[in-house]
């Protein structure tokens, strides 16, 4: 047998973890800032204080035309839309009303997750910020004490990565730190059990630098800004890592089958007296392996709160890149739109500026040519402006207007609007311009085609986290639902009904089995590719029409793929019960057919048989008569041939009596 301790971790320290979140806020220092400046310009503050200030001293109001946000908008409203689709299958011997336990578990974790709310912060965070985070979590004060797995978005500002991955899912990262601030109050509330650290815990000492124009320009806003309450404040740290645990592989070398096993796992295993039998007669081959496993160390301030191994293999916070640069700094689309959206605004504040100036004309006027009071007249409508005697006639007034503005000016303004657009494949007619619609309905089509392959391109790493944190799901699901506990899914027939999951029986021979196992079963998850996009109510009803009339779909299928306010399983019974009244009033059509065709024949019968008989009244005369002649004829013929008779033997008497005189004179 294999000689396997338990695993031993390096100790880690609270002032490690503020040392190591420092080194990495310091080399992603930039990146902040291109995050909180990426914000702001689609909030609308684009402008620098100097720049708004310059626009006030002009007399034009210090705003800009935000042609990002409506187009962000249209983004999120095209691949957010829907709830995501999960598509999990077993793998092995596992049947299919496992992995749709699995789907539907998948469904109650994302819907008690609010997982739409959290996916949606994901997609505005990836298209403006360029990086979001999904995060996977075992809430273990859900499901009355249970426990009960969690999506959570968490804000890209509060995570700082090993600056040396590489990686787009940061999975050859040495460590990722989750870190924000809180009140000392609002902390113990939500972990009681460490009440007393957090009361010890010292105040953040970064708060205040973090809080300074470090991550700003001017007078763009943070988050740290904006909540900089001057309460008491102290960090959580919580500092996830990957190490090597020891483990051993147990293989049946009958059927292949391996399973592996940790320090306790292995040790419970050859408690068995049988164990150390099967592997001198080969029946068990172990192997001693290593598996990389999640270290999750929490704590507040410099004192460690909890430091375990997670039952993971990869990082329980995901992370979807909009633009990967190699780095863990990616850039998202606003940043590619800053600079056509400054020039747009530098466009416009020259348009109002020239506007400005030619509804009022400027003077120059010699001293003495007008009354100042006559002077002030000149912006008053209908005025009648006086003029001292000569003024006029000797030139002493003159006016000057601007000259008027180029058509160049306005045609750069819709260049950078278009600019815009095209950063994020957000066109005028797909922000609800009526006037910008293409003119044909294929002209339509294509654009939307266009602009849908643009989309699903650049939004695939949000369907790739979804994936990722799917497979998280999976690694924590046989730790946090190992116990029996009552779930309600839905069969292949839309009928629901609850199940025990974990639940114990016995079979046949009393050992006792698990069913609906959480435990040891294995599935292959990801999500389904574009389940998130807007759809068309229609078109998805005319697919699915087409399938149900080429047998593939049925009625019952239709109807829960409709989309709004439909009572579905309402629409279902009534089709049913509509569908069985049809059977019934066909059946007794048949009958009804059937009772109307006997009846048919039946007549047919009764008036061929009167037929007959009538036909037999009236010709009773005829047969009457024609028996009568039959009679005479059969009498007559009596009498002819006895008169034939008679004929005949006059005839052979004549004959006789002439061959006997014949004979006679011979003689």
């Amino acid at each position: 047998m294999i000689n396997i301790k338990d695993l031993q971790i390096e100790e880690i320290e609270g002032e490690d973890i503020r040392s190591e979140y420092v080194l990495y806020s310091s080399s992603g220092e930039d990146f902040f800032y291109q995050m909180a400046e990426d914000e702001a310009f689609y909030l609308g503050n684009q402008l620098t204080e100097a720049q708004k200030e310059y626009l006030v001293s002009v007399g034009q109001p210090p705003e800009s035309n935000n042609k990002i946000r409506p187009a962000v908008e249209q983004v999120l409203s095209n691949v957010s839309a829907t709830t995501p689709e999960w598509d999990i299958e077993p793998i092995g011997k596992l049947d299919n009303e496992l992995a749709q336990i699995y789907n539907t578990l998948f469904d109650k974790v994302w819907h008690d997750s609010h997982g739409d709310v959290h996916f949606r912060n994901c997609a505005k965070s990836f298209i403006i910020k360029g990086i979001a985070y999904m995060y996977v979590y075992p809430d273990w004060h859900s499901d009355n004490g249970l426990g009960a797995l969690r999506f959570k978005y968490i804000r890209p500002e509060a995570i700082t990565v090993d600056p040396n991955s590489m990686m787009p899912d940061f999975s050859d990262a040495s460590s990722i730190i989750y870190s924000d601030l809180h009140t000392k109050k609002s902390l113990q509330e939500y972990f009681p059990q460490y009440a007393d650290i957090i009361e010890d815990a010292d105040e953040d000492y970064l708060y205040a630098e973090e809080t300074s124009d470090k991550y700003s320009r001017d007078q763009v806003e943070t988050r740290a800004d904006l909540t900089n309450d001057e309460q008491p404040k102290i960090r959580k740290y919580v500092r996830w890592s990957k190490v090597s645990v020891p483990i051993v592989v147990v293989t049946e070398a009958l059927t292949g089958t391996q399973q592996t096993f940790d320090a306790d796992g292995y040790k419970k295993l050859t408690e068995d007296p049988d164990y150390e039998k099967f592997i001198e007669e080969g029946t068990i081959v172990e192997e001693k392996s290593y598996e990389t496993r999640i270290r999750e160390t929490l704590s507040f301030g410099d004192s460690i709160a909890y430091d375990s191994i997670l039952p993971l293999s990869r990082y329980p916070i995901i992370p979807a890149c909009n633009e990967h640069t190699g780095t863990p700094y990616p850039s998202g689309d606003v940043r590619h739109a800053k600079s056509p959206q400054r020039m747009l605004n530098r466009t416009e504040a020259l348009l109002i500026a020239h506007t400005t100036a030619t509804s009022n004309f400027k003077l120059v006027v010699e001293d003495g040519a007008i009354d100042p009071s006559e002077l002030a007249k000149w912006s008053v409508p209908n005025a009648i402006v006086r003029a001292n005697p000569g003024a006029l006639a000797q030139g002493k007034i003159r006016e000057f207007a601007p000259p008027a503005v180029s058509s160049q000016l306005y045609n750069e303004k819709s260049r950078y609007e278009l600019d815009i657009e095209q950063v994020f494949g957000a066109y005028k007619y797909l922000q609800g311009f009526a006037g910008a619609s293409p003119g044909t309905v294929g002209e339509a089509q294509l654009v939307d085609e266009a602009v849908a392959r643009k989309q699903n391109w650049k939004v695939m790493p949000l369907y790739d986290m979804l994936t990722l944190a799917g497979k998280v799901v999976k690694e924590w699901i046989p730790f946090v639902y190992n116990q029996q506990r009552v779930m309600r899914i839905v069969d292949e027939n839309n009928q629901g009904k609850e199940i025990t999951l974990n639940q114990l029986v016995k079979d046949k021979s009393g050992e006792v089995q698990r069913i609906y196992d959480m435990v040891s079963c294995d599935m292959d998850v990801k999500v389904v590719i574009g389940s998130t996009r807007a759809k068309s109510p229609m078109a998805e009803l005319q697919k699915d029409l087409q399938l149900m009339n080429a047998g593939i779909y049925d009625r019952s299928e239709v109807i829960m793929n409709l989309h709004g306010d439909v009572d579905k399983q309402g629409l279902i019974q009534r089709h049913s019960e509509i569908a069985q009244l049809q059977q019934q009033v066909q059946s007794l059509s048949e009958q009804l057919k059937k009772v109307s065709g006997d009846l048919q024949t039946r007549e047919r019968e009764v008036f061929h048989a009167n037929m007959r008989a009538e036909i037999a009244e009236a010709t009773k005369p005829v047969a009457q008569a024609v028996s009568n002649v039959k009679a005479k004829a059969k009498l007559e013929e009596a009498r002819q041939s006895d008169k034939t008779r008679d004929t005949a033997r006059e005839m052979n008497a004549m004959i006789s009596s002439v061959n006997s005189n014949e004979d006679g004179a011979s003689a």
